[in-house]
């Protein structure tokens, strides 16, 4: 098979430079007339800070000193339950429903990962949105964060509650099986007058501790939230800019006419 030098391409690229010039401004005006039943997306961003204090994870007994600091994997399993919080049904009922009010309309099943998304970077979570408008964008990304910021402080002080009510239980528990009813009840600050009871107490302490801990939805009472910078319109598309798509459409006219060159007769040159 004869190989063709790049004397060869350049010279057959003179002589049908006009052929790459057709098909390079066909392809332009294919991706312009694309674009047009294509709109831009564009994605805003809210910023969400998360913390951990890892000494109150200590204290309350879920770590020991000696895992400190935790590592990314560790503290990922306290961090999910929070980011989950963002795809609960109630949260995305409320906040389409904020959106209705609001005028922006949104289906109730309308929440595809691709146009809501979290990205989670450590401590601090991208609220993204995708939007064909700008502004719908930025005002949805922040419009979710106001709806998930209290709804995170709300299971929390439920978890905080489930905490304080077992302490609570432990220390009653902790005093009546060390000591006579009399004295276990001086030391827990009860006036229990008898085992049934103390029983029904403990019993009632461990149903609402239960309750609460549901309720909490796995939210440790160490997580601490701040909501960061709100979203802002965006100014240029994400996907879908119509420059861009003009100009895959030039990038590609332009390789079918160097296919289309391959094809054609070298030029005969003249002596």
């Amino acid at each position: 098979m004869n190989e063709i030098s790049p004397g060869e391409i350049l010279i057959k690229t003179l002589h049908y430079w006009w052929i790459l010039a057709v098909l390079t401004i066909l392809g332009g005006v294919l991706g312009w007339i694309i674009s047009l039943f294509q709109p831009p997306i564009y994605e805003a961003a809210a910023i969400f800070e998360v913390s951990l204090d890892q000494q109150q994870l200590v204290r309350d007994g879920l770590v020991t000193i000696d895992q400190l600091p935790m590592g990314v994997a560790a503290q990922d399993v306290f961090f999910t339950p929070a980011a989950d919080i963002f795809f609960a049904p109630d949260i995305k009922a409320r906040f389409i429903q904020d959106a209705i009010s609001r005028g922006i309309t949104l289906d109730k099943n309308d929440f595809p990962s691709n146009i809501f998304h979290l990205d989670r970077q450590i401590l601090r979570w991208f609220v993204t949105v995708r939007s064909h408008d700008p502004v719908v964008a930025a005002n949805l990304a922040n419009l979710w964060v106001a709806d998930v910021y209290p709804a995170l402080l709300e299971v929390r002080a439920h978890t905080a509650e489930a905490v304080s009510l077992e302490l609570q239980r432990n220390s009653i528990q902790g005093c009546f099986s060390e000591m006579d009813f009399a004295s276990a009840n001086h030391c827990a600050g009860t006036t229990f007058a008898g085992a049934a009871d103390l029983d029904e107490y403990l019993k009632t302490l461990e149903q609402k501790a239960a309750a609460e801990r549901q309720a909490g939805r796995g939210v440790d009472p160490a997580l601490g939230f701040v909501v960061g910078n709100p979203a802002e319109p965006p100014a240029s598309p994400i996907l879908y800019s119509g420059a861009g798509i003009i100009f895959a459409g030039s990038i590609f006219g332009l390789l079918v006419g160097s296919l289309v060159l391959k094809l054609l007769p070298q030029p005969v040159q003249r002596k």
